[in-house]
């Protein structure tokens, strides 16, 4: 079945169904090469043959898995960061959240990051969502939902330049969408906590 368009159309229950059982079956992987390494990610290529015949290199980068954390006070605010981000030199509006340490469950690394970068100590988190965010990065992203929160003071790492705050639950996610170029840090984990109705 194809749309107006000529795409083939699917139902949503062909959309949700599980993967195609021979996907990648006429790729064949040669070779896996790492060519940085450092304390805070791995880089390489797998070298492929693809269905052609032609040999090609996908390249990858490998930082481990990360987690956001969506905030709520019992007020019904939801805790944003404004953060300096040396790598784009300019300033991020995020959610709460950093790298899954070794043997950390997402929702660990999550109540731990909360606590360093505003002194919130969480009562209750759960998991919400996991995801892989682009196909360049071989790391994991998931999504904490954080409550019963009390007050702190933060642990921050040298380099860290971070001011919290809090907005209304139900102008978080236009807060974050009202920048020029959203910072994927807060605007998908808002958008997952929005779509489990927890931000109405």
């Amino acid at each position: 079945m194809s749309g107006e368009d000529g795409v083939p159309t699917r139902s949503s229950a062909e959309a949700l169904a599980d993967p195609p059982a021979d996907a990648g079956a006429d790729w064949t992987h040669l070779d896996t090469e790492i060519v940085w390494e450092n304390p805070y990610f791995i880089a390489g290529y797998d070298e492929v043959e693809q269905p052609d015949g032609e040999r090609g290199r996908y390249y990858w980068i490998d930082p481990g898995d990360f987690v956001a954390v969506v905030a709520e006070t019992d007020a019904g605010e939801v805790v944003l960061l404004e953060q300096y981000s040396v790598r784009l030199d300019r300033s991020l509006l995020t959610c709460p959240g950093g790298a899954v340490d070794e043997g950390e469950s997402f929702v660990e690394a999550g109540v731990r990051e909360l606590r360093e970068e505003t002194g919130l100590r969480a009562g209750e988190a759960e998991f919400l969502e996991a995801y892989e965010p682009t196909a360049w990065t071989r790391m994991t992203q998931a999504v904490v939902y954080a409550t019963d929160l009390e007050p702190g003071t933060p642990d921050l790492e040298s380099g860290e330049d971070i001011d919290a705050f809090t907005v209304p639950a139900d102008e978080a996610v236009a807060a974050v969408r009202a920048r020029e170029c959203p910072f994927g840090g807060g605007l998908t984990p808002l958008l997952v906590a929005r779509e489990e109705g927890l931000l109405d």
